[in-house]
């Protein structure tokens, strides 16, 4: 039995990995543009509030209350959008790049069919310890 928030990785035909494009790009969005606000309010946080440690001193309007829960908001919304592409059963393997890889059955071994966010289709695939740098192009 799997733990509660964990899916196991499927193995995908790449017609089937192909087919998820356009439910991971909105999702892979979602993330990015959540990591970017999340950023943002911890910029904030850290330049204007030091970190959240106050000075002795009230912030006015409860600002500090605002980023916190900014930074909360959007971290909540990055584990949605993360959860959403591992109920896909693929696996988000850098959210700055928008990569996602996808487990497919090669002749005797199981390997990554990788994909980029601004790619229009799957185009490479990896070993499994293989990475990026180790992405060829589909035969």
């Amino acid at each position: 039995m799997s733990e509660p928030g964990f899916f196991a990785p499927r193995l995908f035909s790449l017609g089937e990995a192909n087919a998820l494009i356009p439910t991971l790009r909105p999702l892979l969005e979602r993330l990015a543009e959540a990591r970017k606000e999340r950023a943002k309010a911890q910029q904030e946080l850290d330049e204007r509030f030091h970190g959240g440690r106050g000075n002795g001193h009230p912030v006015p309007g409860g600002e500090l209350q605002r980023v916190h829960g900014a930074i909360a908001a959007a971290t909540e919304e990055i584990q949605s959008a993360a959860s959403g592409i591992a109920e896909l059963g693929c696996e988000l393997k850098d959210p700055d790049r928008g990569m996602v890889d996808f487990r497919t059955q090669r002749p005797g071994r199981v390997v990554y069919l990788c994909w980029l966010m601004h790619e229009p289709e799957i185009l490479y695939w990896h070993e499994l310890d293989g990475g990026f740098a180790g992405r060829r192009p589909l035969e």
